[in-house]
């Protein structure tokens, strides 16, 4: 008997990793926990203990951790969650709980009764990293990520605890499954004991109790780089995220958001296809910050300024040539065009956004529309503001349909659900979308921004998904006029080719006119020749007292539009209500005359959005000096800039509907159609020529024959040199 109980008795170390010292045992790695939570302070607060105090009380159960502090406490235990942050966190959540019942706000009892499980989510201000740094080094550790959120699926059940049943014995057997999009496979044979010559239970005996098992929310979200951090040629890259519990719908598409989560892998691999090594990276989501640190391409801050920062920016509010400059700094490169460059400076930097008491939203953002011949710079101004803007997404109208500018509803090929996509407005939210082109955008895709534009919404209610975007972004679209040029002979109504809804949201509108001119030509020739002549030492010219550098310009206007939001002195608001007054007023003769003339109401419109434009140029030209007050000052100057170009726009030429002709259209229209039977063929000049003998002038001849070809009675043939009569 003396060996009796030889190897019977088993030595197990409780609480300890088989290898590593005693301080690396999980038991000690949760008291090392706990007793961060109950007395790590900053000066006098110990902030950990409030924040689970008030999280417990308000039934939140969850609470943010900032990695930093950890690293103060104890630095080996903050460098053990970073390298093994999947094992670490569940220890870190479970000493929160801990924590919280012997601090006495949770009893222990409750926490049973309850199921309280405590969630730890974490911060940290580690170097963030890119999308496309997601390498395979970064597998299992926790990063720092930046993005946009352009998708998020429906919250979703994920079982952490299944129960599966055997349906021979009626064996319970409970297995765990991991965070994030890990599953459980169901073992297939029953582990129970069996007694002696009991028959064993068949393949694939467990059944899962769905019941019995335990949950919580999780969502995925698709997180792509923003339109700022892409380099040029390449597509924007994204991920797949898993959110869970507390985290879920903390964001929505269109958010930026700064992400920490642990960097993990998933099989994504189709049956049959044997490509057991290949993975797709995801993040496993442990804490969401709203907005992040834009920056440059230099690598210098967008969002966050030093005090020297910010001590150079006042100084530069205080310089009285600082409007002068700033419009000088807008595209140095091309020559003239000074009213654009005011209204552009303008645009960046946008005016106030307000929130009424009843819940209502004025916008605050400008939006601006350049109408003019070919070869006048407008995409080039567009191409400046793409570098200037801190936030910018470029685009043109004949690549862009609706759902790409405002938002789509995409299906997951694998889940067949629906979810939402959003597109360059969302994307752009907080900066300015430039449109190229605008005048070659169908008009149903046109349309569709009318929302984005006014409201600064975009409302979906598709496939099963209704809900409201935000698109705070201003726009500034380059368009031509109808024929390409803008032809004097033809009115204006003809060659502005967009809807009144349209036009009335573009606080600003230009009709640049490449006219001739000697002086000028001589100049623009000059001035454009340089510049081919300097080359690359044009890109590399510093620039001169009276402008700033790009770098300079971006920075100034993030920072003014992050710290300033002024509002309209008493004395500026009469100036500007007696101007709009007035405009009317005047317009309102004027019209009155036309339609007496039998001619048409004025193709731009002079509407209440008008005098909203003006308050919003006069904010911003108050925020370029950093001042809290629109000044009287500041209204003269928005007021001169709306004269030289919506004003203008809204006076240019004898603006008349088709159908609504004036007396010697409509006697040409009666010419032609005595000389010109139903579907005879005639040389175009030769009408004209016909017609003028009849005492009538050319202008009105060829404004006849275009309005007939809109109707449909005539039709153009051999590049216009003649002409065919359908009805």
């Amino acid at each position: 008997m003396t060996d009796y109980d030889q190897g019977a008795i088993f030595f197990s170390d409780q609480g300890r990793d088989s290898q590593g010292s005693p301080d690396d045992s999980p038991t000690a790695a949760r008291m090392k926990f706990r007793e961060f939570i109950r007395t790590f302070r900053l000066e006098e607060d110990y902030i950990y203990r409030d924040l689970l105090r008030s999280a417990i009380g308000m039934g939140q159960h969850v609470f943010e951790v900032n990695v930093d502090h950890l690293m103060q406490f104890d630095d080996v235990l903050a460098n053990a969650l970073l390298r093994h942050p999947a094992h670490h966190l569940q220890l870190f959540e479970q000493a929160a709980l801990e924590a919280a019942i012997q601090m006495a706000f949770l009893t222990e009892t409750s926490a049973d009764e309850d199921k309280v499980a405590i969630q730890v989510t974490l911060v940290s201000s580690k170097q963030d990293i890119s999308i496309r740094q997601l390498l395979s080094g970064q597998v299992s550790r926790i990063v720092t990520v930046p993005g946009i959120v352009i998708s998020a699926s429906r919250v979703k059940a994920k079982a952490t605890k299944v129960f599966a049943q055997c349906s021979n014995c009626q064996h319970v057997k409970q297995m765990s499954v991991r965070a994030g999009f890990a599953g459980a496979q169901l073992p297939r044979v029953c582990d129970r004991e069996r007694q002696p010559n009991e028959t064993p239970c068949p393949l694939d005996p467990f059944k899962i109790l769905p019941n019995k098992c335990e949950y919580v929310d999780q969502q995925t979200w698709k997180l792509q780089e923003s339109p700022e951090m892409v380099p040029t040629g390449e597509m924007p890259r994204s991920v797949l995220m898993s959110v869970d519990r507390h985290l879920v719908d903390k964001a929505t598409p269109g958010h930026r958001v700064m992400i920490t989560g642990i960097m993990s892998i998933l099989n994504q691999q189709a049956k049959g296809e044997g490509k057991v090594a290949i993975r797709t990276p995801y993040l496993q989501v442990l804490g969401v910050r709203q907005g992040f640190e834009s920056k440059t391409s230099s690598g210098m801050s967008l969002s966050e300024f030093t005090q020297a920062d910010e001590e150079q920016f006042i100084e530069m509010s205080r310089d009285p040539e600082l409007y002068s400059k700033l419009c000088k700094s807008i595209a140095p490169s091309i020559f003239g065009s000074e009213e654009v460059k005011k209204a552009i400076v303008s645009l960046l930097f946008s005016g106030s956004r307000k929130e009424l008491a009843d819940g209502a939203r004025l916008r605050g953002d400008i939006n601006v529309l350049l109408l003019g011949d070919p070869s006048v710079a407008k995409s080039q101004f567009l191409k400046f503001v793409e570098k200037a803007a801190p936030i910018s997404v470029y685009t043109s109208g004949k690549g862009s349909s609706a759902a790409g500018l405002t938002a789509t509803v995409t299906q997951d090929p694998g889940t067949r659900e629906f979810y939402l996509e959003g597109g360059a407005m969302v994307l752009a939210d907080g900066g300015v979308v430039c449109i190229d082109e605008f005048d070659k955008m169908r008009e149903q895709d046109r349309v569709a921004i009318h929302e984005a534009m006014e409201q600064q919404t975009i409302s979906i209610a598709k496939a099963g998904i209704t809900t409201v975007l935000n698109s705070r972004s201003s726009v500034l679209a380059a368009a031509n006029p109808t024929f390409g040029r803008y032809q004097e002979e033809k009115n204006a109504a003809e060659q502005i080719d967009f809807q009144t809804t349209i036009l009335s949201r573009f606080d600003m509108i230009f009709v640049i006119k490449d006219k001739y001119d000697n002086e000028k030509d001589l100049s623009l020739a000059k001035h454009i020749i340089n510049v081919h002549v300097q080359g690359a030492t044009a890109l590399e010219r510093e620039p001169t007292d009276d402008e700033y550098d790009i770098l300079t310009l971006k920075r100034y206007v993030a920072f003014a539009r992050k710290t300033c939001s002024p509002r309209l002195a008493e004395a500026a608001a009469t100036v500007l209500s007696n101007f709009y007054v007035q405009v009317r007023q005047d317009l309102s003769k004027a019209d009155a005359e036309s339609e007496a003339n039998g001619k048409a109401p004025r193709a731009v419109p002079i509407t209440v959005r008008q005098l909203e434009a003006i308050v919003r140029i006069s904010e911003s030209i108050a925020k370029m000096r950093l001042s809290d007050e629109a000044t009287e000052d500041d209204v003269n100057q928005a007021i001169e800039l709306f004269r030289v170009s919506t004003l203008q726009a809204a006076k240019q030429g004898d603006i008349e509907l088709e159908g609504g002709s004036g007396q010697g259209e409509r006697t040409a229209m009666d010419q032609i159609k005595k000389r010109v039977r139903i579907g005879e063929s005639v040389s175009t000049s030769k009408l004209v020529h016909d017609v003028i003998g009849r005492g009538l002038e050319e202008v009105h001849v060829r404004r006849a024959i275009n309005m007939m070809c809109a109707k449909g009675e005539f039709t153009q043939t051999s590049q216009g040199k003649r002409l065919k009569r359908e009805n």
